[in-house]
């Protein structure tokens, strides 16, 4: 199977599956309404070919029609977009019909006849306790539905986000093979070395969301990253997203501006020393800054 993103703005890494995923994606999440339409514009114009979006985020349909718009405008065919979509594990007695209806949902929103990766956003239905005994089943059910589901072309990766060492374990006992991806919080308070490394020694892409951890103080004005960010006269947003690309982790930074949108790609030049990457790593306080907290899920 050719690549078929290797020349992307950023580069891009082979997943299990045989398909090319873009290390530089932008990420959809509160992108809704009006904002979409110069939203995508701008970021297809800087280059962006991921595109990450959610059940959650209720943004399918209004990404579905930005796309529809703009991609005969930038000269591309859906096979040079990359499309991401993520739903929680389903709690139901039938998974893969529900599953299913997801999927077709989303095929139906996108305006696209296939999907490039769905994960299950999260080790749990989102009606269910983190301590619900029955997760472990859900998680099962929906992972082993995905897999069904990709049989017929209508996925072509199957992954997950904000899973954890014992979730991933899980599915070695149980898949027809590991997830493609895994999508976590990411930065240099929140380093999850175990996992990383875990996921790095297994081949599951390992993607970074959050990786500005919502401009939190205690991060963006740490001396560290201040003065490398001087060093390279970068903004520290840009050296704390090139932190996890220059590692080879995949990134999806979200902003529905478009000037940050095109700012955000810039990263693609940011090249740090193996030394810096580790200075910021040292920087690791096991301190996570978004609600998802999958290491929680039992």
């Amino acid at each position: 199977m050719p690549p078929q993103f290797s020349n992307v703005k950023g580069g891009s890494q082979q997943l299990r599956t045989g398909y090319d995923v873009p290390l530089i994606g932008y990420g959809t999440y509160k992108v809704v309404g009006k904002d979409v339409l110069p939203a995508i514009d701008a970021a297809l114009s800087a280059g962006y070919r991921l595109f990450d979006t959610a059940k959650y985020y209720k943004n399918e349909a209004e990404l579905g029609a930005a796309l529809k718009e703009l991609l005969p405008k930038h000269g591309l065919k859906r096979e040079e977009v990359f499309l991401t979509t993520k739903f929680f594990a389903i709690a139901a007695e039938d998974a893969f019909e529900e599953a299913t209806r997801l999927v077709d949902e989303s095929l139906e929103s996108l305006g696209v006849e296939y999907l490039d990766m769905v994960l299950v956003h999260y080790p749990k239905a989102d009606a269910s306790s983190n301590d619900d005994p029955k997760n472990a089943h859900h998680r099962k059910s929906t992972y082993l539905a995905l897999e069904k589901i990709k049989e017929s072309g209508k996925i072509r990766s199957v992954g997950v986000s904000n899973y954890e060492i014992s979730h991933l374990q899980e599915i070695e006992s149980y898949g027809k093979e590991l997830p493609c991806a895994n999508q976590l919080e990411y930065h240099p308070h929140f380093v999850r070395e175990p996992l990383h490394l875990y996921c790095k020694k297994h081949g599951i892409f390992f993607q970074a969301f959050s990786s500005l951890a919502r401009q939190e103080p205690a991060l963006i004005d740490d001396p560290v990253l201040v003065n490398i960010a001087k060093k390279h006269n970068q903004p520290v947003t840009l050296i704390l997203l090139a932190w996890a690309l220059n590692q080879g982790v995949g990134i999806i930074p979200k902003s529905a501006t478009p000037s940050r949108i095109v700012d955000n790609i810039k990263v693609a030049e940011v090249k740090l020393s193996a030394e810096e990457i580790q200075e910021l790593t040292s920087l690791d306080r096991g301190q996570h800054y978004i609600r998802c907290t999958g290491w929680l899920v039992k």
